[in-house]
């Protein structure tokens, strides 16, 4: 977490999120169908996120958030897609359903 700031019941938080994608990432239609399954690529990624919270008597009663999801693709090889890669991504998908 980086520079956390508080103030008035508001409480907003900038930091960075890292990992490594070693299990499918799912992501699914509003209705709850699956919608894209991405295969684990073993790659390692970094990006910043910002996050907002209203507060009140301890409780968070609101929360924002602003992700670099595009970073994130960017970084795992989701995008620009490799033609083996959509094969792989069409194949999970199928598994999974």
């Amino acid at each position: 977490m980086h520079h956390p700031i508080a103030d008035a019941g508001l409480v907003a938080v900038n930091s960075t999120m890292s990992g490594r994608h070693v299990a499918p990432f799912d992501v699914y239609t509003p209705d709850g169908e699956i919608d894209t399954v991405f295969p684990p690529t073993g790659k390692e990624f970094a990006i910043t996120q910002s996050h907002w919270f209203r507060v009140e008597d301890g409780k968070v009663l609101e929360h924002w958030a602003n992700r670099d999801d595009l970073g994130q693709a960017r970084q795992l090889g989701w995008v620009p897609p490799t033609p083996a890669y959509l094969f792989r991504m069409a194949r999970a998908k199928r598994r999974f359903r």
